[in-house]
């Protein structure tokens, strides 16, 4: 059996002799639900494959060259995604299967599975990274590491429009409501109640979209106790009224 530098050279021997290497990048347009990127040193975005460029409403790669995550998503969205991406790109680190917040293409917010592995220029520097994301549509669909939480996050999806106790969340996940809120703000780096805020706001995008209910009525069906605090909640995290991001993605 071959040592772990014997095939890594051999790979790299391999792909360094293809006449058609960009068709491996050309794989990932064939995945309709992963989405695929490379980003620079300075976490700009290189390319993508088409998937992307839906998730992003643009329509050709050179919409996509030289932009940021601050171009995309809101500011606390697009600040965690920066970090990851400079511990990444700065300590030459792999990020495997972490659990995150995105806005996908139909304007709502989603969970999804994130990887990224850095690329190594022929300097031997970190020259960039490239990374997939997958859309968790389901709990059952969370990486490994997230399934002692599965039916925290469904309880919490199933009564999103009640009132949420971390300590009854405490006893969902058989811990102690110290220990809890360590593993699980460890695990998805938002403490329960970030999360439960944003799995409201996710509720609320969607109800958004997909009716015309007055906005107190998707205020109290997600879990907020009237229209002001909804609003402003909503307003500080997408930047944008739910009356106005009714009216930009309600179309769509």
């Amino acid at each position: 059996m071959q040592t772990g530098l014997v095939l890594e050279n051999y790979v790299t021997r391999f792909l360094s002799g293809l006449r058609d290497r960009g068709n491996i990048e050309e794989m990932f347009d064939l995945l309709p639900d992963i989405y695929f990127y490379i980003k620079d040193r300075n976490c700009r975005w290189v390319m993508c494959n088409n998937a992307c460029l839906r998730l992003l409403n643009f329509r050709d790669q050179s919409e996509v060259y030289g932009a940021t995550e601050a171009d995309f998503y809101p500011p606390s969205i697009a600040e965690m995604i920066y970090q990851d991406d400079r511990d990444v790109i700065d300590n030459n680190r792999r990020i495997i299967n972490r659990t995150e917040l995105i806005i996908a293409e139909t304007g709502h917010l989603t969970w999804v599975s994130t990887n990224k592995l850095p690329l190594v220029g022929n300097d031997g520097l970190v020259a960039g990274l490239m990374g997939t994301t997958r859309i968790l549509s389901r709990s059952d669909q969370l990486p490994e590491d997230y399934q002692p939480f599965r039916a925290v996050i469904d309880h919490i999806q199933a009564n999103v429009a009640d009132k949420i106790d971390v300590t009854e969340l405490a006893k969902i996940a058989c811990l102690s409501d110290s220990h809890f809120r360590k593993r699980f703000r460890a695990q998805f780096r938002l403490s329960p109640q970030e999360f439960i805020l944003r799995t409201r706001l996710q509720a609320a995008s969607k109800m958004l979209i997909s009716t015309d209910s007055p906005l107190i009525t998707v205020a109290l069906a997600c879990g907020f106790s009237d229209q002001s605090y909804f609003t402003r909640q909503f307003g500080k995290f997408f930047e944008q009224s739910p009356k106005r991001y009714r009216a930009t993605w309600g179309q769509k």
